[in-house]
């Protein structure tokens, strides 16, 4: 009897461990099931995020023109009304994301009398800050007549930046630039049209001519 008692009382302890146990496994199968699902839809917000900052950073980067000219001819004013530069190209388009403007096969050339004739043209043209700075792409050339003493002066690269408030063109490319008979290469360049001053900032070699005195 008190073998058969001692008995079925482990048989019963026994049957209750097996199903506590089996209760907890259920737990935390359960739990882990939760976290799953739980970071895999963390993980779909971030990627989703991600993404769409991306996409709104590309958008914004490649933002469309809203209007576009073409076979255009501008002409900047001076506050006096007399003409300072002109600009003419195939096309010109205007983008309101930053109010910048493109422009295909640009010329422009300098009309301000009181300063030395300039011109310049590239393949293609990128207008921002208030038409403060124009940066020449592309086979970029800028021509300034003799003036003086001072010869003829062409300036070739593949990217120039006309700043004209300041009647400047510069560049961190490399450059090839002919003085009269002087040929004369460089990386880096700052030449001022007002001033009839140039420099050469790096890596310079070539051929100069001075001038006889």
């Amino acid at each position: 009897m008190n073998l058969g008692m001692n008995l079925g009382v482990s048989k019963k302890t026994a049957g209750g461990a097996d199903a506590q146990a089996r209760s907890m496994r259920i737990q935390i199968a359960v739990l882990l099931a939760a976290m799953i699902v739980l970071a895999l839809g963390s993980f779909w917000v971030l990627q989703a995020m991600r993404t769409g900052t991306h996409d709104d950073v590309h958008a914004a980067a490649s933002g469309k023109a809203d209007y576009y000219v073409d076979n255009f001819v501008y002409v900047k004013m001076a506050l006096d009304g007399s003409p300072r530069y002109s600009i003419t190209g195939k096309r010109m388009e205007h983008y309101p994301a930053d109010d910048s403007f493109k422009v295909q096969t640009p010329f422009i050339r300098s009309l301000d009398k009181a300063k030395p004739p300039m011109q310049l043209r590239s393949d293609r043209a990128m207008i921002e800050d208030d038409n403060s700075k124009i940066h020449m792409l592309g086979n970029a050339y800028a021509e300034r007549d003799p003036v003086g003493k001072s010869p003829k002066l062409t300036v070739n690269s593949d990217y120039l930046l006309l700043l004209p408030d300041d009647d400047k063109v510069t560049t961190d490319r490399p450059v090839r630039i002919m003085l009269g008979d002087s040929v004369l290469n460089g990386v880096g360049m700052v030449a001022s049209n007002a001033e009839l001053k140039l420099e050469l900032q790096n890596r310079v070699h070539g051929i100069y001519y001075a001038k006889p005195r």
